[in-house]
């Protein structure tokens, strides 16, 4: 019997990190493919990148918290430097979407790095 390996173990600053470089990558040279392979497995609700999408989600606000944590937390921080990256605010919103069961094309590009972090593609 196999042992059974939870994916957060994988997904680490430098993983998502990359994963977002060879996504803009993918965008840049209009690489679709890399997209569509996320859209796909995010109308399927796939539980492997719900699973991805939620731990890059929870690693994005650690790191912002560990960039800007005091500056947000300033009485004299603008409304905007309360909400934290819009990074880590994509991608909790497009977890959410494909928890509800609704993913949208415009996050396909998030999808396609979460896809990536599950070992979807490369």
């Amino acid at each position: 019997m196999g042992t059974h390996v939870e994916i957060e173990s994988f997904i680490t600053p430098a993983f998502l990190e990359h994963a977002y470089r060879r996504s803009k990558q993918a965008m840049e040279n209009h690489d679709q493919g890399f997209a569509q392979c996320g859209l796909r497995a995010a109308k399927a609700r796939d539980p492997k990148l719900l699973k991805a999408l939620e731990k890059g989600a929870e690693l994005l606000d650690k790191m912002t918290e560990n960039q800007y944590g005091r500056t947000m937390r300033s009485p004299d921080a603008t409304h905007g430097e309360t909400k934290g990256t819009t990074e880590a605010n994509l991608w909790r919103e497009a977890y959410r979407m494909v928890d509800e069961g609704t993913p949208i094309e415009n996050f396909s590009w998030i999808y396609g790095s979460a896809a990536l972090l599950c070992g979807y593609q490369s």
